[in-house]
Parts: structure tokens; sequence; C-alpha cells
């Protein structure tokens, strides 16, 4: 795949007046992720648990759903969690769950259904829960999109408090209280939490509320313990990991390490992660879609109670049944991108649409997600569930694709999410008007757009300043992710000296580059059939990366495009 590389605007020179004391390469680095005060800088590099992660109670109605909850404790009321069928929404209802069972509540989780219920609050479940007796539910990373859904449950005098992040409607629900970094009239500093990190400030709340009586040592443990959800809710949901979310993850990754969830120890062990060096990568690559596969493939319940079991050996089974979905999920998906990319495009167009019957449902983000990365455009998966047509879409860097289904939202039953990832549900009549208007908002929205695949890179440097130093310096960036991505750097007419195809079937390239006196090994992964040959004068992007093995370090770097020096 041929790319555009993005250059760097140069960090502005008032910007290293104020941190004399930042290497110049760490400031430029900062000032890509526009962190440019005393305060953010110092958040970002040096992340303290205590001083960086903010009092819950700066949520307007924290102090209202505590009451409620403890309310419901000492009354011994029956408490639902209705989360999501996703990671972060999984982990959210662990979250919640953990911490309200340890209070003494009487609680129990609901997951919907990803085909039969779809996504938030659905009436069906309304009704079940007056049924049973339930007094009251908390919603996590759902529910601010449900108005009518709420309006019926307070019919039924069944209360309703909502953690969630997603996009607010004009009309957000009439609920007991809602727990939304960006709710109407809320001045909780951080606005980009995941459901996770949400779901995690009310049982922070909750820990910290005078009607708990553990003592302040108990509270931290309890508090802390939590963390481990967190991290992967975070991670998986692709949040900026800026903020508070950095120093979520950053805490969260210790906890990951020495988890005490056996479930999770279990789910490590057969995906073979090595939990003394959890990072961020692993979350992303390998524990989050597992925990996905299971909404995904069937019901989220299986990675709930895989994460909430204390049994070994159930464990173990719940574990490899789990990684046997993912096994199963990723060969559907090959199947459903190969047939998604035989259907006709017009290449005129700025956004895509693909739509096919039997299509699994709870694979459309994951193929959109791909399409995207293939055609450089917005794209919507739709497909059948019942007597509807549902769909996901993944957008592009400056297209907000929620607003374009708001835009639209007459013929929608139902839609939510962010500017880069949205659902939605649609009658099947429709199916032609919602292609037609769906475009042509993205044509008339991304007229001056060039629909091409491109890496943003962060510092043009000489090849001859490699160094530890440099290394040294980015390591300190991590975790990587969303908003923090690894820093890519650009270095221009490097010589090859050594070339050579490695993995199977000769798929990636081991290189050795020289210029001047510096010489270093490079590995591209998946650049097997380009020609590169000894002697070669080239330009290159690419992350540094420190290599361990055997004792040793060395510096390699991991190269992400290469194009011939032109003189």
């Amino acid at each position: 795949m041929s790319y555009t590389w993005n250059l760097p605007e140069k960090v502005d020179k008032k910007i290293i007046e104020k941190f004399p004391e930042l290497h110049p390469t760490v400031a430029q680095l900062l000032y890509n992720r526009g962190l440019e005060t005393q305060a953010q800088v110092d958040e970002f590099l040096h992340p303290d648990y205590g001083d960086d992660i903010h009092d819950p109670f700066l949520f307007k109605d924290m102090k209202k759903a505590c009451e409620r909850i403890y309310g419901a404790i000492e009354k011994k009321e029956k408490i639902v969690v209705y989360g999501d069928y996703d990671a972060d929404g999984v982990c959210s209802s662990v979250i919640l769950t953990s911490v309200l069972e340890s209070l003494g509540a009487t609680v129990e989780a609901y997951l919907p259904h990803r085909e039969k219920e779809g996504y938030g609050l659905n009436a069906k479940a309304i009704e079940e829960f007056s049924k049973n007796n339930t007094k009251l539910v908390i919603t996590c990373d759902c529910g601010i999109s449900n108005t009518e859904e709420v309006s019926l449950a307070n019919d039924k005098n069944l209360d309703i408090i909502i953690t969630d992040h997603h996009a607010v409607p004009e009309k957000p629900p009439k609920a007991v209280a809602i727990i939304h970094p960006q709710g109407p009239g809320e001045e909780y500093p951080f606005k980009f939490l995941a459901g996770g990190g949400v779901a995690f400030k009310l049982a922070q709340g909750l820990i910290k509320y005078n009607s708990n009586k553990k003592s302040d040592k108990e509270k931290e443990l309890q508090e802390k313990w939590l963390l481990d959800m967190v991290a992967i809710s975070t991670v998986a949901d692709m949040v900026p990991l800026l903020g508070e979310n950095r120093t979520l993850l950053i805490y969260g990754l210790i906890v990951l390490q020495k988890t005490q969830r056996v479930g999770l120890q279990k789910l490590l062990d057969v995906a073979n992660v090595d939990k003394t060096k959890i990072d961020a990568r692993n979350i992303g690559f390998t524990i989050g879609p597992r925990i996905n596969a299971a909404g995904r493939m069937d019901h989220a319940n299986l990675a709930y109670y895989l994460l909430k079991e204390t049994d070994p050996e159930e464990a173990t089974k719940q574990a490899a049944e789990l990684n046997q979905s993912n096994v199963d999920r990723q060969k559907l998906t090959e199947t459903i991108v190969r047939q998604a990319k035989a259907q006709e495009i017009n290449l005129a167009d700025s956004l895509f649409v693909f739509y096919q019957a039997d299509w699994s449902a709870g694979l459309t983000g994951l193929v959109a997600g791909r399409l995207v990365r293939t055609y450089a455009r917005p794209a919507f998966v739709l497909t059948d569930v019942g007597d509807h047509i549902v769909g996901s879409g993944r957008s592009i860097k400056g297209f907000n694709i929620t607003e374009g289904l708001k835009s639209i939202e007459d013929i929608l039953e139902r839609y939510g999410g962010h500017p880069q990832a949205a659902g939605f549900t649609i009658k099947k009549e429709n199916l032609d008007e919602f292609r037609k208007r769906i475009i042509k908002y993205a044509n008339d929205n991304l007229k001056d757009q060039e629909f091409e695949n491109s890496i943003d890179i962060e510092l043009v440097v000489d090849f001859t300043e490699i160094n530890w130093e440099m290394a040294d310096l980015v390591e300190k960036f991590k975790p990587f992710g969303h908003s923090n991505e690894e820093p890519t750097f650009l270095s221009k007419d490097v010589i090859v000296t050594d070339a050579r195809k490695v993995g199977n079937d000769g798929k990636h390239l081991k290189l050795e580059l020289v210029k001047e006196n510096k010489k270093l090994g490079a590995i591209a992964f998946g650049f097997g059939k380009q020609e590169v040959e000894i002697g070669n004068h080239l330009d290159l992007v690419y992350n540094v990366n420190i290599n361990q093995w055997n004792g040793n370090r060395e510096i390699q770097l991991i190269i992400r495009d290469i194009k011939q020096h032109e003189s």
C-alpha cells in the first residue's frame, strides 16, 4: 500500500523557550500532541495517581447517584447493572458489579444480545426488570441515547442511573442521575473517558462516599484493584490516551500485570501473553479482541462470566472457549471483507456503503474498519437482523460519522456513537434512501478531500542522529495508542547495505542501513514484495524500537514506508 507523507508543523519557538529543560525531540512530540502548558506536560511526562486522577464528585450528579445506590443497598433493593456487548461495556459491567458486591448490594449484570436486542436499553428488558422486582438500573457504556426507554422505566417506578460517554442527544433522558463527562452542564475537567473510565468514576465515588465504612487503606485497595478493567476498556475503546486516560492506563497496566482475577489470568495464559510485560499493544491486539469476540460471535456473557470467575478449572474452560470464538471471528471477518470488496462501488463517492443480508451483525464494525483502511474513505457495513437492517460505520480523520447519521435521523430507528465510529438501525424499505442520503452528506462535507492513505510524520531527523538518547526519549511516551501514537520519524538518503526476505513466504524485509558512520538494523513488516537492493538510496518512515534478546539491547527501526530517494 502506498502512503502520502504528512510532514509535521515545526514546534513553535515560544514552546522551546518556555520549556528550555526539554530535549528538542521531546518538545516537538509534545507539541504534536497539543500539550503546551506546564500542567499538561507534567501530567504527560510524570503521571501521578494522586495528582492527576480527578475527584469523582466533580461530576454534578455524583452525590445524587451515590445517595440513591446506598439507599438501595440499605433497603436490600435489587440492582441491575446494564452494560454493553463490547470490551468496554463488559469491563464497565465488571467494574460496577464488583464494587457493588463489595459494598453488600444485591446486584446482577445484564448484557443485551447484539443481534436480538441491539445496543443500549430496550423496552423488553425494562418490562422484565419491572416484573422481577428490580428497583434500580445502572447503565454503563450506554443509556444516554435511550430517552424513550428511560421514560418507560420511570412510568414503572424503576429508577435509572446512566453512566456513558457516547454522543449526547439534544434532550437527554430524565434519569435519577447522569454520569457523563460531556453531559449537559457538566463541569468534570476531563471529557474523554471510556465507558470503563466513567464506570470507574462512579465506583470511585461509591468507595469514597461517607456511607462506606471501610478503612482508608481498604478503600484504596478496593479502588486500585479495579484498574485492570479500566486499562482494558480505555485501550479497547480507542479513546485518547492523554490526560486522565493516560494516568489511568499507566497505573492500570501495573494492576493488570498483578491481576487477581482468575478468569483474566487464564485468558492471558491461553493468549500466550507474558503477564510481566503487558502493555497497551497486548490489550489492543490480544486481550481486547478476545473479550469482544464473545459479543460478536454469540453473547457477551461468556466474557463477563470469565472475568468474574473464581474457580481455576472453570476459568480454564471458559478462556479456551473465548479463545476459539476469537479464532472463528478472525476467519469469518476475512470472508466478509472479501465479499464486501467484491461489491460494486463508485470511486467518485466520498463514502461507501456495503450491504449483504446474511453477514454477521457482530462483525460489521470490524469489517467497516478494514474497508476504511483499504479505500481511505468512511464506510458503512449493513446486514439484516430480523425485519430490520443494522449497520456500523467507521470514519476518517475530519469526518464525524455520528453527525452524518444525525443529519438523516428521520429515517433511522435508532443510532449512536462517536465521531469515528457509529451504529444504527433502519427499516428495510429505507435502505436505498439511507444509501443515497448518507453518501450525499459525505460528498457535500468532503468536497476537497484527497482519499489517500497517509502517514503523519512527527519529526524529520538525520539518520546519523539516531542514538540511545533518542530511543530512550521515545520510551518515555509509552503507552502508545489513540492520540498518542508511537512516534514516527523520517530520514532521507539512507543506503541499504544488506537486504533479505524473512518470515513465511518471504513476507517481510530485514535490512541493514547506513549513512556516514551510522549503521542500524531494520525490519519492514509486509514489504517482502517491494524491490529493495543493496546500494539503494532510500527515504524511510519508521518507528524507533529497542530490541531486547538474550540480555542484549539494540536499536532497531520498524519501517512504516519506503520510497526511493530522489537526488
